[in-house]
């Protein structure tokens, strides 16, 4: 589909000069001699640019700026003068320009200015689409993570345990080093092996889930422990959910529904990074697929390693920011297992769990916002 270009001028030469140029191009051009039509045609037809000749009769040009805007948002503005701007161009800030075109006027100035501005105003609108996937995402995050206060861990079925929520972490008052890759029975009841009434291996012979109210040394309390078998995508293993024996049978699974999508099945990537070493300390399977390391070869790597060397530095300034509570977007670029950079935009929430401090760092491809 072709840029529109809505011309502004009462200079019939600036006219015969600037058309041909632009339709050469593969621009639609539309032109008006009439500025107290400017505004209702930006609204009709919703250009994608406005060149407007700041010598116009009747109207000034600056207060046209404004109503353009208002009436078309997103439409970028391009000034332009067959001669000297006016006095008044450097003293007013006029914030809503996107460029400047003087005479002369070649074929080369006029296409990079106005690819400039087009350019801009894309820019802006990605931004737009990027901030709209970055609230449904935090609105999504918040609906599941936070929601569940509850202790929440995934084993394997050799009771190491692969992940668990930040409750979890809050609940044992241990870190992540301290509790995933560690075997459940030793975190939670300081045990050098399974209790011999385990829900967790009735869960795995009988291959249904197991309920039981069993006391957890670790954590000085009694609880309801509601063990899911699963099969995830690295593998099958068990959905540990801990509670207060009160809890309803149809709220347990609605929390296990809801902690398979937080984590594994996440629509974006998203990584777990500690703020004192800056390592992987746990990634999600979109996260895996992204990078294209297996699971074990992401843990524990340096945050720099992935990502081009050029910017590396920028993402780990992002990251102290990020840290201090900053919240804030970053463009930049990735760099997977077999060394292909990939454009993304990343975004993140800080955690503290116990002592240790750690940024839930969430992943969006540019692809996917132009694709949407």
């Amino acid at each position: 589909m072709k840029n529109k270009v809505f011309l502004v001028t009462q200079d019939l030469k600036l006219v015969d000069e600037i058309v041909p140029i632009l339709k050469n191009e593969g621009f639609e051009v539309h032109t008006t001699a009439s500025p107290e039509m400017v505004s209702e045609q930006c609204k009709k037809e919703n250009f994608d640019l406005v060149l407007l000749d700041v010598h116009l009769r009747k109207v000034p040009y600056e207060k046209l700026i404004p109503e353009i805007k208002n009436a078309s948002p997103e439409t970028e503005v391009v000034v332009m003068t067959s001669y000297a701007f006016p006095e008044s161009m450097a003293k007013d800030d006029i914030s809503d320009i996107a460029g400047y075109l003087i005479k002369p006027f070649s074929r080369d100035k006029v296409k990079k200015v106005i690819t400039r501005a087009l350019k801009q105003g894309e820019l802006i609108r990605e931004n737009k689409r990027l901030l709209l996937n970055i609230t449904a995402a935090k609105k999504e995050w918040e609906a599941t993570v936070d929601a569940i206060d509850s202790p929440i861990f995934v084993t394997d079925f050799d009771y190491n345990i692969l992940r668990a929520n930040l409750t979890t972490f809050q609940t044992l008052g241990k870190g992540v080093k301290d509790v995933v890759g560690h075997k459940c029975y030793k975190v939670f009841h300081c045990a050098d092996y399974p209790l011999d009434d385990c829900p967790g291996k009735r869960a795995m012979d009988r291959g249904e889930p197991v309920h039981d109210v069993i006391s957890f040394k670790g954590l000085k309390k009694r609880l309801n422990c509601s063990v899911y078998p699963q099969v995830f995508a690295e593998g099958g293993g068990l959905v540990h959910y801990l509670h207060e024996p009160d809890v309803k049978p149809e709220f347990q699974a609605e929390m296990m529904t809801k902690y398979e999508r937080l984590f594994l099945d996440a629509a974006l990537p998203i990584l777990l990074i500690d703020l004192e070493n800056y390592k992987v300390v746990d990634a999600n399977q979109r996260a895996i697929e992204l990078f294209g390391y297996n699971p074990e070869n992401i843990s524990d790597r340096d945050l720099e390693e992935l990502f081009p060397q050029k910017e590396r530095e920028s993402v780990m300034s992002w990251m102290i920011k990020e840290a201090e509570g900053n919240s804030g977007v970053i463009k930049t670029k990735i760099l997977t297992d077999g060394d292909k950079e990939i454009a993304v935009y990343m975004f993140a929430n800080p955690v503290e769990i116990g002592s240790q401090r750690f940024l839930e760092t969430f992943i969006i491809l540019e692809d996917s916002l132009k694709s949407d």
